[in-house]
Formats: structure tokens, sequence, C-alpha cells
């Protein structure tokens, strides 16, 4: 029986949001450190929850997890220091376990590590900053990091993860998959030739569904999650004397293009 009324804290670094109520059900996305939900049901072993952060519904372990009241909810979900983490993935310890904090993570960031609901914990691995000068040289940051299906964070992420990321280290919610994202406004075009580096860059593979995403850095080059966080050469005229390897399936399945400025208006709208 759903129960919305109910909330809970991820308390673990990366946590897989199963189709279904088991170890082998498919991860369809992750959870952060520090990111909170609304509790629908629950079995012996897991609960199904709705993600605060895009309305992602499906099925965590309750080890990595744990349930909070409303006050405490509220005060989490509001705090003023609490931020997405702006470093890559690191590692704290409170003297009894050790946490992964991963790029993104949304804790309060302390001088010697995090702080957390359950309190606060000690950087025991250095941290190194994602530079933020631009949404672009913030995805340019994350180059190598690896694929993975489902995956939000720089140690594995999918190529609509990937964009979602990037966009909220910067404070701007946009949806989680890639037809999500393609749906969350108005095209600014759907040409290549019209499009300019950092514009959202779509694709189909003929079914009329958006099946990948990427940050597009101008002259015929495209920063995505393809194998790890790399760039390809997609202009077809560029097939033979890129600086990049062309890719064959994007150079012909372009869609559209959202430009950053679309974006930011889109989630801003949303916010508020």
């Amino acid at each position: 029986m759903a129960t919305s009324n109910r909330y809970g804290i991820i308390t673990s670094g990366l946590v897989p949001v199963r189709r279904d109520a088991s170890d082998a059900s498919e991860m369809m996305t992750q959870c952060l450190l520090g990111e909170t939900f609304r509790i629908q049901e629950e079995t012996e072993r897991w609960v199904h929850i709705i993600a605060d952060h895009d309305g992602y519904a499906g099925w965590i372990s309750k080890s990595q997890a744990r349930e909070t009241d409303t006050a405490d909810y509220i005060a989490w979900s509001n705090h003023p220091e609490r931020k997405r983490s702006g470093f890559f993935s690191y590692r704290v310890s409170n003297s009894n376990e050790t946490l992964l904090v991963p790029a993104g993570a949304p804790v309060i960031t302390t001088s010697n590590g995090i702080e957390l609901p359950s309190g606060n914990w000690e950087r025991i691995t250095s941290r190194q900053p994602i530079l933020e000068h631009s949404i672009l040289d913030t995805a340019l940051n994350y180059r190598g990091a690896s694929y993975l299906w489902g995956g939000r964070s720089d140690n594995g992420i999918d190529c609509s993860g990937f964009v979602q990321a990037v966009y909220g280290l910067h404070g701007y919610a946009i949806p989680r998959d890639a037809w999500q994202q393609h749906a969350f406004a108005t095209l600014d075009g759907t040409t290549l030739e019209e499009a300019s580096a950092g514009d959202i860059l779509y694709f189909s593979y003929g079914d009329n569904r958006i099946h990948h995403v990427g940050f597009y850095l101008g002259d015929g080059y495209l920063l995505h999650a393809s194998g790890s966080v790399t760039i390809h050469t997609i202009d077809p005229a560029k097939r033979l004397s890129g600086r990049y390897l062309f890719n064959e399936r994007l150079g012909s399945t372009l869609v559209g293009f959202h430009t950053s400025k679309t974006l930011k208006s889109a989630s801003t709208k949303k916010r508020t």
C-alpha cells in the first residue's frame, strides 16, 4: 500500500535504483549520498521510492538508506549549506564506517570532510575539485569516466546521467532520461549546422525514440558517455579528417538540440 507521507535519506555513496525488488533486476538509475526520497511501499529488504531530485521511481535496498521523520527530512532538504559536491569522488570516515562521496552528492562540505544528518565524517582520501567555469568546462572534467547504464557519477555514468549530473553541479535540475530531457523544452534547432558549442544534442536511431544525448563542442565534435566519457566526430564531412574518431551511428541520427540557455530557463521555470 502506497505511503507517500514517509520520507528517507540515502546513506551509502552510490545506491542502485532497480526496476524490481531484486538484486538481479535492472539498474535504471542511481541515488547519491545525501539525496532524499518519498517512500511508496516496502518489502522485508526493499523499499519503493520516488527520488526528490528528479521524480524517478524504483526499488532500493533498505540497507543503503534510512527512513526519517518529517521534521528531519525538511531540515536536511532545506539546509542552506547542503550543496552538490563539486569534487571528484573521495572517501570519508566516522571511525566506525567508511563512505564514498561521489561527485554531485548533496552534502554539507566542511574543511575536514562532510556533515550528514548522522553527524560529521572526516576525509581520509584527498579530493580533487571539478573546476567550474562554465557548464561545458565542468563536462570536460568528466572525460575518462567509465560508461555505466543507469550511472550518475564519476564512478560510472550513462549519456543522460552525464548531462543531468553536470547541470546539477551548476544548480539546474533537469530530467533523468534522454527522451525526458528532449521533451523538457522546445528544441532550438534540428541540424548540426545550426548548433553551437555548449548545446545539448539529441539522437534517435530510427524508431522515433531519443536514444542518446551529449554536449556539442563545436566544429563537429561531441562529448558524450559511450564506453567512457569521450569525444567523437559526428560531422560526416570530417569522417576522414577529424581530430577524433568518427561515430557512424551518431553522424546520421541527430534530431535536434537545446541551447544551455533554454535548459537553464526550463529548469528555473520548473523550480519556481
